[in-house]
């Protein structure tokens, strides 16, 4: 087997360093960050790094919600296909738990909560792709089957339902997460409050979709 080279290693080892820079100080502070704060972070002195390896913030953010999205959509899918087995005895909650349970998981480690907090700042960058739907298909199969569930009970506004829902959702993990790393710290795998507010927040998600 090749052995990587130092040159590639100290490419793979800036580029980390640029996405962990990035996403602490994107997610607190939004596309705004100056590159040269993004890379001081870094302890990158080539002016030109972030540039080279992500052409813009705006490539860094997209490249570090690219990887965290892939983490959560594995598990997103997953799900799906576990619920479709037992479609005809689902209630809503199990299907907001789609939309929940996969990111939420994300609170557990501090880079998942950076991407939990940058998300809802530059959410339209998290459904880069090319051409054709720009939803990640994780989450347009997670809402077909809550729409197709809402359908059937006879539920009105249901597109209006569910882009609420998804926001709430992002707003109430970023929230979360900030709260975690910047207001009260506490071990985020700890039950019962990491459990109980996973819990809360798919039990108040549920009641606003299904609302009357």
């Amino acid at each position: 087997m090749a052995k990587s080279s130092p040159e590639s290693r100290d490419t793979g080892e800036t580029r980390e360093a640029l996405m962990r820079s990035g996403a602490r100080l994107l997610s607190r502070h939004g596309l705004g960050v100056p590159v040269t704060r993004i890379q001081a972070e870094a302890d990158q002195r080539n002016k030109s790094a972030l540039a080279y390896h992500f052409g813009s913030v705006t490539g860094l953010a997209a490249a570090i919600l690219h990887r965290h999205r892939v983490a959560v959509e594995d598990r997103r899918e997953a799900a799906i296909t576990a619920l479709r087995e037992r479609v005809d005895t689902v209630e809503p909650a199990d299907l907001v738990a789609l939309l929940v349970l996969p990111a939420a998981e994300e609170l557990c480690t501090e880079q998942g909560r950076d991407y939990l907090r940058l998300l809802p700042q530059v959410a339209y960058l998290a459904s880069i792709r090319t051409g054709g739907d720009p939803t990640p298909r994780d989450v347009s199969r997670a809402f077909a089957l809550m729409r197709e569930h809402l359908a059937a009970r006879g539920t009105a506004d249901i597109d209006e339902r569910l882009a609420l829902v998804a926001e709430m959702h992002a707003a109430a993990l970023a929230d979360r997460a900030r709260r975690i790393d910047d207001v009260d710290p506490v071990d985020p795998e700890l039950a019962p409050g990491h459990e109980r507010f996973v819990d809360l927040l798919i039990r108040m998600l549920t009641a606003a979709l299904v609302a009357p």
